[in-house]
């Protein structure tokens, strides 16, 4: 932003350590390049709130504080109250706000605390004047917050504050694409915030809104505790950070609402954040197969081809969608009937395969078909479900694929009772069993409106953070557009799911996939993915063998192309090609026991999904940018192979038991960086000590391979234990976890010679759970008998120089008693 003062420019961030410099002129500091970093900072007497009163309150305290001078942002509010709400012991909660005026706040349903917890690990101190709070760990003294560093601005649509890091490693502060780790050292970022559908390139705010991050602090034993921060703020903002190291949000409306979380543990402020936001929901089973899409079939002849390319080769698949290009006229909730003829039959040929089918929605709707000719629109009037222009009765219109569109209010209850009627509708003739919802930012064609937007204050802010395109209208609707609840300048950034958005078919995109999906773990969206092969761009076969190897990886895995672009289904590329492809589906699929488990823990216990290595091995600071590597869950380790002619890669692997996967070797050389074969045929993947794998015998696809019998997978620590669970249901009911209709089992080695398997919730009895096979890792001494319940068996072999120990034919129905035991006995 700009100061109306001569040869200043005045970005105005954190200051230094003592605020000591003075605003100077642009031409002192011209060996800076990086627009990142300010050419001035706040002056001494820059004016600044004081405390005016201190009440202590059933939640903690509540401060009232003043200034009697303005800043330079129009609309200064002077008198301001603020909250400090000891939650609970690791959680505390800084709400400012205007005293005299109520002002937006975000609609989302939070815990809500009204009596201060007992015991903290945290210290809160306040200074009077500059007023200013320090938030501190107990154990430690580290800080975990510090708003000293700079002054509070709380203006009418502009708000700033900061507050020192612990460190200069950060993570989070999604969606922008960019590396695992944001580190500071020697460097200043900015980072904008405000829902754009745009393909994912490099300092540009992207799909989604996440202003949450995660800190490291580094004590002086050498251990490493974690804090973060959470900003419940909907309105655009930039966040800005800085070497010293610190952090500045600067947004454009609502309150000061702030989470920070204690950990102590990476996992800790995963669980304490995801208590506010919510968990994430858990998924049916057959979206955990193979999806494969793309924009561009243009005849149901073209999907029925690749549907055949696909079975002809034996690839295991689960999902067939179709892109915008198989509606009528791009209009939602049809299908075009000449070009896509049949489709309701070729659904349900699916489905009777154990296939599933998932179509595309847009959510503007066109406003241009003849009067009675199109229900969703017809239907959506008389709900008075779109959205208006500001003070209006009109709808504001934008444009999209059918052309001129009214946009649904999905803050406006009725809207709920639109959807479902229409889409059970428009399900009534196309039996979709999942629905694809894109470009919902909402993204339109135009900015603003057909009609432009108004010249006041909404749409035309007093300051506006570094959007794309400069406008928070461009390629939006415009911000004075009337909801429900709000204007759209206060609820665009919405609360909503989605994959990591239109890529391209290069080496880059996919090495960028990973730390997205990492970060989207971290912000409780755990069903993610990226467009395998890459969406724009023509991917070649060397690329799409790479990607279908790591998407194998991805808790959700679909291939997706443009138009205009050559085939990329797996059935499309040479028989060389298809056969590393399938063997990663084929891992893949034989995992997806283990992947269904790691999704109710994240549903039920705020587990992610797929993790970097550091949340594994905290103290180990080689982990801490390591993004091209990832666990999945905390026992698999995806070690994809990222660049382009080469058949190595240089992995890290951490300091602990591992195992090659499938194979089952040990790896001797652990706590460094290894090279490892990665011809093009192969994808490494090592098991980790300490943890019990349960398996499945693959089958076409998820359905029909249901029935299957399980294998367990126990791979030993260096102490002969290890332990693992199993989570199962029908894999479609919406109730099961909450009638507790499904099956949990629990799985132990003890001592290294006895396996137990523990049925602890046996409520889902359509079909026996049969275990055909167990394979232990790290058996150190000949193996010379087995005994099953106590009962001796024979079918076991023992491989002594790769040490596995393996026990076939078993046919053990791990549901019939609570308590069954697998033994063997070894050579002294």
């Amino acid at each position: 932003m700009m100061l109306h003062k001569k040869n200043v420019l005045q970005e105005i961030v954190v200051g230094d350590n003592h605020l000591r410099i003075e605003i100077k002129e642009k031409k002192h500091f011209s060996a800076f390049h990086d627009i990142n970093v300010p050419y001035c900072y706040y002056p001494k007497d820059f004016p600044t709130y004081k405390l005016q009163t201190n009440e202590q309150t059933e939640f903690g305290q509540r401060l009232r504080i003043n200034k009697s001078e303005t800043t330079y942002m129009p609309h200064d509010i002077t008198d301001l109250t603020v909250d400090l709400i000891y939650e609970t012991e690791h959680r505390f909660r800084i709400r400012i706000y205007d005293t005299i005026y109520k002002r937006y706040e975000v609609p989302l349903e939070v815990p809500v605390i009204t009596k201060k917890t007992n015991q903290t690990d945290y210290d809160v101190k306040i200074n009077s004047n500059p007023f200013s709070l320090l938030i501190t760990r107990k154990s430690t003294g580290v800080t975990l917050f510090d708003s000293s560093v700079s002054p509070l601005i709380f203006a009418d649509q502009f708000i700033k504050f900061s507050t020192r890091l612990s460190s200069p490693y950060v993570y989070g502060l999604g969606e922008h694409r960019q590396a695992l780790l944001i580190d500071l050292t020697e460097k200043w970022k900015k980072l904008t915030f405000w829902s754009r559908d745009f393909p994912p390139v490099e300092n540009t705010n992207l799909y989604g809104v996440h202003p949450f991050h995660i800190n490291p602090e580094f004590n002086r034993d050498n251990s490493t505790n974690f804090h973060g921060q959470f900003f419940l703020n909907s309105n655009a903002m930039d966040i800005d950070l800085q070497p010293l190291p610190a952090l500045t949000y600067t947004t454009i409306g609502g309150i000061i609402d702030l989470y920070i979380f204690t950990g102590p543990t990476i996992q800790n402020v995963i669980e304490q954040y995801w208590d506010i936001i919510g968990k994430p929901i858990m998924p049916p089973f057959w979206s955990l197969g193979f999806h494969l899409c793309r924009y561009g079939y243009n005849s149901i002849e073209n999907m029925l081809a690749t549907v055949k390319r696909m079975d002809d080769a034996n690839f295991p698949y689960d999902v067939q969608w179709t892109d915008i290009d198989a509606m009528s006229s791009y209009l939602d909730f049809t299908y075009d009937e000449k070009n896509f003829h049949g489709l309701p039959d070729f659904v349900r040929n699916l489905q009777a395969n154990g296939k599933h089918y998932v179509n595309i929605i847009d959510p503007g709707i066109s406003s241009v078909q003849s009067p009675g000719s199109y229900l969703p629109y017809e239907e959506g009037l008389r709900k008075n479900i779109f959205m208006k222009k500001f003070n209006s009765t009109e709808l504001i219109l934008g444009k999209v694929w059918p052309g001129i569109t009214a946009f649904p209010d999905f803050t406006n209850p009725n809207a709920t009772d639109w959807w479902t009627n229409i889409s059970s509708i428009f399900h009534d003739i196309v039996p979709f069993d999942g629905m694809w919802i894109d470009m919902n930012e909402p993204s339109s064609f135009i900015d603003g409106s057909s009609d432009g937007c108004t010249m006041n204050n909404l749409d035309n802010p007093p300051f506006i953070p570094n959007v794309l395109g400069g406008s928070l209208s461009s390629k939006t609707l415009c911000p004075s557009a009337q909801q429900y609840l709000s204007q759209h300048y206060n609820l665009h950034s919405k609360f909503t799911a989605h994959w990591t958005g239109d890529n391209r078919a290069t080496f880059d995109d996919m090495y960028f996939s990973i730390p997205a999906i990492l970060n989207f773990n971290m912000f409780g969206i755990t069903h993610v993915g990226a467009d395998i092969c890459g969406f724009g761009l023509e991917t070649t076969e060397e690329l799409c063998t790479r990607w279908m190897q790591l998407g194998a990886f991805y808790p959700f895995m679909r291939n997706h192309n443009d138009l205009g672009q050559k085939d990329q289904d797996p059935g499309s590329f040479s028989y060389a090609a298809q056969q590393s492809m399938k063997q990663a589906l084929l891992m893949r699929y034989s995992l997806v026991p283990f992947w269904y488990t790691r999704h109710y823990e994240a549903a039920m216990l705020s587990r992610t999904i797929i993790q970097p290595l550091f949340f594994e091995y905290p103290n180990d600071r080689n982990t801490y940018n390591i993004d091209q590597q990832f666990l999945i869950g905390r026992a698999l380790l995806v070690s994809p192979n990222l660049k382009t002619e080469t058949t190595s890669i240089n992995a890290y692997i951490p300091s602990d038991v591992w195992y090659e996967f499938p194979s089952g070797i040990r790896v001797e050389k652990v706590g460094t960086f290894i090279n490892l074969d990665a011809p093009l045929s192969k994808i490494n993947v090592h098991v980790r000590g300490g943890f019990i794998i349960p398996m499945q015998i693959p089958g076409d696809n998820l359905i029909i391979g249901r029935g299957n019998p399980f294998t367990l997978l126990v791979v030993q620590s260096q102490w002969g234990n290890a332990n693992g669970n199993l989570f199962w249901d029908d894999g479609d009911s919406i109730d099961s976890i909450e009638t507790k209709t499904y099956n949990y089992l629990e799985f132990s080695l003890m001592n290294g010679t006895t396996l137990r398997i523990d049925a602890l919730v046996t409520n889902y009895q359509d079909r026996p759970m049969r275990l055909e096979l167990v394979k232990i890792l790290g058996v150190n001494k000949t193996v010379t008998n087995v005994n099953i319940n106590g009962k001796s068996y024979t079918n076991f072999l023992y491989n002594i120089f790769d040490q596995i120990l393996l026990i076939y034919g078993l046919e053990l129905d791990m549901l019939t008693q609570s308590i069954q035991t697998i033994q063997w006995t070894m050579t002294n």
